[in-house]
């Protein structure tokens, strides 16, 4: 990976040995002991550690070097927190500084999307990426997605506009809409808004007098229905197309996108362990782990992610994760791991927190605000 020196890597050096002096009295600049320097594309920063030292390549500074860097220089880049630390080969330079860090950015600050549906999708093509904010899109590729927060976080204004977005995709040819299907054991504001305004979403709710034992059984039986679905294009494409890297496109048919709002609410009160609970999880896991070659989508809400809500098989499986509201050790624990909470957040109300997208383009774990639509 090569770099380059320009007047934004002088000012993080200088902010750097600021801090560091008080953490490593013979390291700085001053001393040659390291230097910044920009990735030659402008995709992130490298840090490049001149041995010998006393500092050292590993997990503990390289977030130590984020924690500091991040916040100085929020107005112009967006720095993305990697899941893990990323160590690069540096070229052109001696062996003895062979060896740095890569932090990736992006420019600027990505900006909440605000307008009707109508406007604010109309820059985008939806065949190819779902837009979630100015300068932050998520591929088609990308078939599952999980928004998690606490009460009053956004995730039902998340979970609209994806509602939303979802049932205005098309297959790549543009010849098939999208088929969308809630289910929303609280009857919420999201079904309350698909039943009121888009008559193309299907929506599967409790009958009046249901129990959650009685609608658990309706879900797992629209599931099967998916997964047969999914099955018998897996088996076209099996057997009348040469190419190996291929998906549903090639058989001209409608994406399906599946969708629960509070999750959480289908399984209140039944033993994870009861024959229901787990026909739900297998049938989940089976959309979330083969649906993208079948063009079937799933998104899931949940106030959060314990592993009696939703099981660690169906959760690794989702492409983007989204944490909105209070961002802590306690909540990002089922999501990001033992992340910290000293990723710089912006002040945008409901609807902001923090995002991870697995789909190819982006790194690790970026600030995120979700768009307000206006009815």
């Amino acid at each position: 990976m090569l770099g380059r020196n320009t007047q934004l890597c002088d000012y993080i050096t200088r902010v750097v040995d600021a801090r560091l002096s008080f953490l490593y009295t013979d390291q700085s600049s001053v001393s040659n002991s390291y230097i910044f320097l920009e990735e030659e594309f402008g995709k992130g920063l490298l840090f490049v550690l001149r041995y010998p030292s006393g500092m050292q390549l590993d997990s503990k500074t390289y977030f130590q070097l984020y924690d500091i860097i991040a916040p100085a220089i929020s107005s112009i880049k967006t720095m993305i927190r990697p899941v893990t630390f990323q160590l690069v080969q540096i070229d052109d330079e001696p062996v003895e500084m062979s060896q740095g860090f890569f932090f990736p950015w992006r420019d600027g600050k990505a900006k909440r999307l605000v307008g009707k549906i109508e406007d604010v999708l109309s820059s985008y093509n939806l065949q190819k990426e779902i837009p979630i904010m100015e300068g932050m899109t998520v591929s088609r590729k990308v078939s599952s997605y999980l928004i998690t927060g606490n009460t009053g976080s956004g995730k039902t204004e998340a979970f609209k506009y994806l509602a939303q977005v979802f049932s205005e995709t098309t297959n790549k040819s543009g010849t098939k809409k999208a088929r969308v299907i809630i289910f929303d054991s609280k009857k919420g504001a999201g079904s309350r808004w698909a039943k009121r305004n888009n008559h193309n979403v299907e929506l599967i709710v409790p009958d009046k007098n249901d129990r959650p034992e009685d609608f658990i059984p309706k879900i797992n039986s629209k599931l099967s229905e998916i997964i047969g679905i999914m099955n018998k294009r897996q088996d076209a494409l099996f057997n009348s197309f040469d190419n190996i890297t291929t998906d549903a496109n090639e058989l001209d048919v409608s994406p399906i996108w599946v969708m629960f709002e509070e999750f959480e609410g289908v399984t209140l009160g039944l033993s994870p362990r009861s024959s229901q609970i787990q026909d739900l999880y297998r049938l989940l896991t089976l959309i979330a782990l083969l649906g993208r070659e079948s063009l079937v989508g799933l998104c899931i809400t949940s106030q959060i992610a314990r592993n009696d809500v939703i099981p660690i098989p169906i959760r690794s499986q989702m492409m983007v994760k989204v944490l909105l509201g209070v961002i802590d050790s306690n909540s990002t624990t089922y999501l990001f791991g033992d992340l910290s909470d000293d990723i710089p957040l912006p002040m945008g109300g409901a609807g902001t927190g923090i995002i991870s997208i697995n789909d190819g383009k982006h790194f690790g774990i970026e600030p995120v605000e979700m768009p307000t639509i206006k009815d």
